[in-house]
């Protein structure tokens, strides 16, 4: 069953257009050098473009799980650290139940 992610962060306003680079390379590595990664969608706060939702899913637990160690994730968890405005927010671990498409 896909396993999805949810997270929102917080990015200090210095950093807003390196994180905003960085963050959509690391999502389209996700998607495209990872098998298990399905989808991984970051949006931003219509209010507060320092504010972005992370929704993210996998295959399962395992490609989750698998993610978390791949060296390009560890790198961007690295430089972005310093970026953040507070601690990321987990919403939650989820089981994906349906996801029609358009």
């Amino acid at each position: 069953m896909p396993y999805v992610v949810a997270a929102s962060l917080r990015i200090k306003k210095k950093h807003l257009s390196e994180f905003t680079k960085r963050v959509k390379r690391h999502a389209n590595n996700s998607v495209t050098r990872e098998p298990g990664c399905i989808a991984f969608e970051v949006s931003v706060d219509k209010d507060d473009p320092r504010r972005f939702l992370f929704y993210e899913v996998y295959l399962d637990e395992a490609a989750f799980d698998k993610h978390m160690a791949y060296d390009f994730l560890k790198k961007h968890l690295d430089v972005t650290a310093p970026m953040l405005d507070g601690e990321v927010e987990l919403i939650g671990f989820w089981n994906r139940l349906a996801a029609p498409n358009k």
